[in-house]
């Protein structure tokens, strides 16, 4: 596991099991959401909490073996959400536990679409951590804990213009903000969103300083970088057009199978 001092845990714990047996059977599997960003934390004091739910992204190519994956270790597919999801998204629960896993596969697609496919092996147990800032950034409605979980990737991950591991890649992430004119509204209204309320967390004088450095160099990235002509024509109708999708229209309700 990347950081000093990996986070613990029971939910944790399930997880470095998961991935452990997905790197013997030849699977792709990447954490992805607060585990992943805990993972890459170097200062737990400020990052560490408990999250409820891990969830991963996978490739839609080894749909039967991710399947075949979990089942060997305690789950059970729910196959309406299978369906539901035109196999883009999984879900796995154990039979008689609250526990459940969501596998997402090939990409995100909550409020923006973020592809995935081929940025699952630049790091070695989590999406990259380009895509895990852009991910936790193109949330609409930050609360407290988003907020916290983007102060920790900007103070303890290096701001760089490459994939290298450990290193957020602003030159990737501008590039795909000035490719849709949404996902450069709500990437920058995160950041700014940030920036304006870092001081509520109290850190020290220095962290405050290369937090604020390395938010800015990235708002600086997406905000200079060319635009494309549909991101100029999208921009013109501002948000008068929907451009992103509801949150409310993402939850698809799933009735349990008989067990």
């Amino acid at each position: 596991m990347a950081g000093p001092n990996p986070p613990s845990g029971t939910v944790f714990k399930e997880a470095e099991r998961i991935l452990e047996r997905a790197k013997e059977s030849g699977v792709v599997l990447k954490l992805v959401g607060g585990w992943a960003i805990q993972i890459h934390c170097t200062e737990h004091d400020f990052c560490d909490r408990e999250h409820p739910d891990m969830d991963f992204v996978g490739l839609r190519s080894q749909y039967q073996q991710i399947v075949r994956l979990m089942e060997d270790a305690g789950y059970h597919e729910n196959k309406n959400m299978t369906l539901a999801t035109s196999v883009s998204r999984l879900l796995f629960e154990k039979p008689g536990d609250s526990e459940h896993i969501d596998v997402f596969l090939d990409f995100i697609d909550i409020e923006h679409f973020i592809d995935l496919k081929d940025r699952l092996e630049i790091e070695d147990d989590t999406v990259s951590v380009s895509d895990l800032f852009l991910i936790k950034t193109t949330i609409s409605r930050l609360n407290e804990k988003d907020l916290r979980d983007i102060v920790t990737m900007a103070k303890d991950l290096r701001v760089g213009t490459d994939d290298s591991r450990g290193t957020i890649n602003e030159s990737y992430i501008a590039r795909l903000c000035s490719k849709r004119w949404g996902l450069f509204h709500d990437v920058l209204a995160a950041l700014k969103k940030t920036l304006s309320l870092l001081s509520r967390f109290d850190l020290p004088e220095p962290d405050e300083k290369v937090v604020r450095e390395r938010l800015g160099s990235i708002v600086e990235a997406i905000e200079s970088a060319p635009k494309s002509l549909s991101w100029r024509f999208r921009a013109l109708a501002g948000e008068r057009l929907a451009y992103r999708r509801p949150v409310e229209a993402e939850r698809v309700t799933v009735e349990k199978e008989d067990q």
